[in-house]
C-alpha cells in the first residue's frame, strides 16, 4: 500500500475520549471533597459509572488519577477505599501548606496587583453578615479567590502546582467545617485580617497573619475529628 493510499487517524475522537476521562476526574474529585461520596467506604466504580451515564474506562482512569492525588486507596482484588483522614494527616498536610503558602506569600507580594486586591476587596464587602448556606457558600468562594491572589503571582511554577495540588484536601477539611457557621465566620475574620495587610508594606504582618489563620484552621479540623472519633467510640446505652 502507497503512503498516500494510507488512511488519516481520526484525531477528534481521542480528543473527546480525553475529555470525557477529564470530566468524570473533576466530578469524581468533586463529590470525594464535598463528602457525597463517604470518606472510608469502598468506591463502587461500576455503580458510579452507571449512575454517571459513563463508559467503565474513564471512570477507571479517573480512579487511577484520584489514587494517585491521595485520595483513594487502592486494594488487590477489592474495591478501591475512599480515604478517611487522620489528625496526624491534618497535622502533616497544614504544616507542608504553612511553609509552601508563606513562601507563596513572601515571593508574591511586591507583584500583587492593586486591580486583584480591590477585586478581592469588593468579594468580601458582598459576603454579607447572615449565617445561611448562601452566606457560606460566599465565605468559601472568597476564601478561595483570597488564597488563590499569591498563588498565581509567587512566578514559582513548581511551589504554584504544589500549592493547586494540596488545595483539593484543604477544600475537604473546609466543606466539614462549613457546617459550623461560627467556625466560618471565625476563618472570614481572619481571610479580612489578612486581605487588609495585601498592597502594603507590611510583609511581617502578612506572613503572621496567615500563619496564624493556617495552624488556627489545622486545630479546629483536628478537634472536629477527634471529637468525632470520641462520639464514635462512646458505647450506646439502651433506653
Amino acid at each position: 500500500m502507497s503512503a498516500r493510499s494510507t488512511p488519516k487517524v481520526k484525531r477528534p475522537a481521542l480528543k473527546r475520549d480525553a475529555s470525557v476521562a477529564e470530566n468524570v476526574f473533576a466530578r469524581l474529585v468533586e463529590t470525594l471533597v464535598t463528602g457525597e461520596l463517604p470518606a472510608g467506604e469502598p468506591l463502587r466504580e461500576a455503580q458510579v459509572a452507571k449512575q454517571w451515564g459513563v463508559s467503565r474506562t474513564p471512570m477507571r482512569e479517573a480512579v487511577r488519577r484520584a489514587a494517585e492525588a491521595g485520595l483513594l486507596i487502592l486494594r488487590k482484588n477489592r474495591a478501591p477505599l475512599i480515604r478517611a483522614f487522620t489528625p496526624h494527616d491534618v497535622d502533616c498536610l497544614y504544616q507542608i501548606r504553612e511553609m509552601m503558602e508563606v513562601l507563596a506569600m513572601e515571593q508574591a507580594w511586591k507583584r500583587l496587583p492593586e486591580k486583584e486586591i480591590a477585586a478581592l476587596r469588593t468579594m468580601a464587602e458582598a459576603v454579607g453578615n447572615t449565617s445561611s448556606k448562601p452566606w457560606i457558600a460566599r465565605c468559601l468562594a472568597f476564601d478561595e479567590a483570597l488564597h488563590k491572589i499569591w498563588f498565581d503571582h509567587c512566578q514559582n511554577p513548581w511551589l504554584t502546582q504544589f500549592l493547586q495540588s494540596s488545595r483539593v484536601f484543604i477544600r475537604i477539611f473546609q466543606h466539614m467545617m462549613a457546617r459550623d457557621p461560627a467556625l466560618v465566620r471565625k476563618s472570614y475574620e481572619q481571610h479580612l485580617a489578612i486581605l487588609e495587610t495585601l498592597g502594603t508594606t507590611d510583609l511581617q504582618l502578612g506572613t503572621r497573619l496567615l500563619r496564624q489563620h493556617i495552624r488556627d484552621s489545622a486545630l479546629k479540623v483536628t478537634q472536629h475529628m477527634e471529637d468525632k472519633l470520641a462520639a464514635e467510640a462512646k458505647p450506646v446505652t439502651g433506653g
